[in-house]
Formats: C-alpha cells, sequence, structure tokens
C-alpha cells in the first residue's frame, strides 16, 4: 500500500509543471521494471479514490507501455497475470463512472488487444469480442460508446474471423448509425465504420458489401459539423484520399454535402476548409471519376475564390511580406492552395475557363475595408492564374 502511495506522487511528479521535477520523475519512473508498472499503474486506474488526473496519467502511461514495450513486457507475465490485466481493464470499462477515464482505459484495451492478435489472425483475446457484442446491445449507452470507440480505435479486432462476422459488425454499424436519441452513438458509429471502411481498403468485396453504410456516414458528418464537431468530416478526407473508390457509389452525394458545407459561412474556417479537403482531394486520388461531376466542380471554383480573398482587415497583414504562421490555417491559404491542387489534378483546361467565368465579377464586389487589401485579393487572384494554364 505505501509503495502505491508512493506510486501515485511519482504519477503527480510526472505532471509537474518543474522541469526538474518532471525530470528527476521521468527518471524514477524509467527504472520501475516493466511488470511492476502495470500492477502499479492499473491499480492507480482502477482505485476510485485516487485524483482524477492521476488515474489519467496512469492510464495514459499504461497505453503507451503496451504500444512501444509490450513484447519485452507483456509476455514475461504469468498467464494469471495476463488474465488478471484483461479481467480488470473489461471490469473498469463497465464500472467506471468517469467518461475521460473509460475512454481511455478503451484505448488501453484496444492497444491490448492489437498486440493480441498473431501474425495468422487469431484473436487471443476471445472474451474482448464477447464484451463488445454485448455492450453494443446494452442499455447503457457508455457501455456502447465504448464498444464503438474500442472498435473505431482497432477494427481489425476480429483478426481471422472479421469474416464470419461480417453481417455481425454491419449490422451493429447500422444499428447504431440509426440511433436517433442518442446523437454521440451515431457520430462514433459513423466514425467506426470509416475506420473499419479504412482499414480494409484494398478488399473491394467488402467495401462494396459495405457501401449502403457510406449515407449513414454522411448523415453523421452533416449533424456533427452544425454540433461543433468535425471528428466524422476528417474520416470523410481520409476515406477520400485512401478509399476514394468507396464513395463512388454516393460521389454525388457526398460532393453535394461537402459543397453545401463548404459554403455555409455559419461553421468555422476549419470545418469548411475540411469540406473543401474531401472535394481537392478526390481530385488527386479519383480524378476520372470527379471529371464525370464537373457541375459540382464548377459550383466548388467560386468557393475556393471566395476563400482566397476572405482577408483580415488588418492594415499590417495586408501590407505583410510574408504570412505569419496562424495565416496558414487562414481561408485565403487554403484558397489558394485548393485551387492549385484541384487544377493539377483535373487539369488547367477544366479549371482555368471556369476561373475566368467568375474572377472578374469578384474582383469589382471583393468585401475588403481598404484599398490595400482590394489591391492584395485582387493580386492573389490574378497571380494563380499562370500557375492553373501550367496544370493543362
Amino acid at each position: 500500500m505505501a509503495e502505491q502511495q508512493q506510486f501515485y506522487l511519482l504519477l503527480g511528479n510526472l505532471m509537474s509543471s518543474d522541469n526538474n521535477v518532471r525530470k528527476q520523475a521521468e527518471e524514477t519512473y524509467d527504472n520501475i521494471p516493466g511488470q511492476s508498472k502495470i500492477s502499479f499503474l492499473l491499480h492507480a486506474i482502477r482505485d476510485a479514490s485516487a485524483a482524477e488526473e492521476v488515474r489519467q496519467m496512469a492510464a495514459v502511461l499504461l497505453r503507451r507501455l503496451l504500444s512501444s514495450s509490450f513484447e519485452e513486457i507483456y509476455p514475461g507475465l504469468t498467464l494469471e497475470m495476463q488474465t488478471a490485466v484483461k479481467t480488470e481493464l473489461l471490469s473498469s470499462i463497465q464500472q467506471e463512472t468517469s467518461p475521460n477515464i473509460r475512454k481511455k482505459v478503451c484505448d488501453i484495451a484496444a492497444e491490448l488487444c492489437r498486440n493480441l492478435v498473431d501474425d495468422d489472425g487469431n484473436n487471443q483475446w476471445p472474451e474482448v469480442l464477447k464484451f463488445l457484442f454485448d455492450s453494443v446491445n446494452a442499455e447503457d449507452v457508455g457501455l456502447r460508446e465504448a464498444a464503438l470507440h474500442i472498435f473505431w480505435n482497432f477494427p481489425g479486432i476480429f483478426g481471422n474471423q472479421q469474416q464470419h462476422y461480417l453481417e455481425v459488425i454491419k449490422r451493429m454499424l447500422v444499428q447504431c448509425m440509426q440511433d436517433q436519441a442518442h446523437p454521440q452513438i451515431q457520430t462514433l458509429a459513423a466514425r467506426a465504420a470509416a475506420s473499419f471502411v479504412l482499414s480494409n481498403e484494398g478488399n473491394t468485396a467488402l467495401l462494396k458489401h459495405f457501401a449502403d453504410l457510406l449515407p449513414g456516414i454522411l448523415q453523421a458528418v452533416n449533424e456533427s459539423c452544425y454540433q461543433g464537431d468535425d471528428s466524422v468530416l476528417k474520416s470523410l478526407v481520409e476515406i477520400a484520399d485512401t478509399a476514394p473508390k468507396y464513395l463512388r457509389p454516393n460521389l454525388e452525394a457526398t460532393l453535394q454535402l461537402c459543397l453545401k458545407l463548404c459554403s455555409d459561412t455559419n461553421l468555422a474556417n476549419m470545418q469548411r476548409q475540411l469540406a473543401l479537403e474531401v472535394i481537392v482531394t478526390l481530385s488527386e486520388t479519383a480524378a476520372a471519376m470527379l471529371r464525370k461531376h464537373t457541375a459540382i466542380v464548377a459550383q466548388t471554383v467560386p468557393q475556393m475564390l471566395a476563400m482566397m480573398v476572405d482577408l483580415e482587415d488588418d492594415d499590417e497583414w495586408a501590407m505583410a511580406d510574408e504570412l505569419e504562421d496562424d495565416d496558414f490555417d487562414s481561408n485565403a491559404v487554403a484558397g489558394e492552395s485548393a485551387l492549385d491542387r484541384i487544377a493539377c489534378g483535373l487539369g488547367g483546361k477544366i479549371i482555368l475557363p471556369i476561373i475566368k467565368q467568375h474572377i472578374m465579377q469578384m474582383l469589382f464586389g471583393i468585401k475588403t475595408a481598404g484599398l490595400e487589401e482590394k489591391a492584395t485579393a485582387c493580386q492573389m487572384l490574378v497571380r494563380r492564374t499562370p500557375s492553373v494554364r501550367k496544370c493543362s
């Protein structure tokens, strides 16, 4: 007990703002044997009387330990200790009342499971699969969230049994994405579905079989964005980058949604830029697919141009020779980059006529405060024309 209390103090010192205290704590922690670390960390996570930040730190360290040193530590544990670790993790997820702690324990469980699927695809922790199925059908929303979080974190959890469970997986995701009463479940299910698609991006038959999940993912993108959550939208960007063919059956709907989000000035700039990123990424990874939707491309280009002239109402900014770090997240920079990329992806012959159609009316309608800003905006628009022409 005294050793555990000392370990709590050590965890606190690892979070110290004093560099000397933190460095000494790191040295002490590094010298603790790996098997002892697992025991101390697991006990700290399960101790409801310990401070929340201490328990969170313990959870982060245990996940990191399993990620970086699994082969050096875990096989050396006794069979009883290995079983105890698995049991304690699942019990913690079921009994934990703190959402933050539960989420971090789910991360640990996913990391352990990732290491327990052998080279032949055998999952050496079959109990976790039963836990997933039981939890995703539980009345407790927290348990359903936990199951989806684990699956999102490690979609390969079924190993060589994946084909056998394919219909069950699909049914699980569809059921959760249709849970109108719990938007957080819909969001997590959409992220989990996207993660599963990405992990199987080379399996054409599977992607085709799961194509009817895409409308649910798109619905979750739309609804979560208006709740200030862009996590599903980021997943859609990843799909556009890694598995663009998955979007083919619903490409029109995908593009229309992204165009709508990109055009909505009520959304945060980052969300609008991410929506644009889906379209631009597709121009690079699936140009042939996107060229069949030139009407939407023609509507997207004005959005890029509008972003390019979305300038700060700041004389110093307008006259600056170099961009600061924060400026690289600005709409102006995002729009300029997007225009270059889509021109190179689809070809300047497609993009340049669209630009010419819109550029003159925009030059007269730029809503900036002063002549310097308007001049800067004009320069930004005009100087892109040569680079776009080069992509022809």
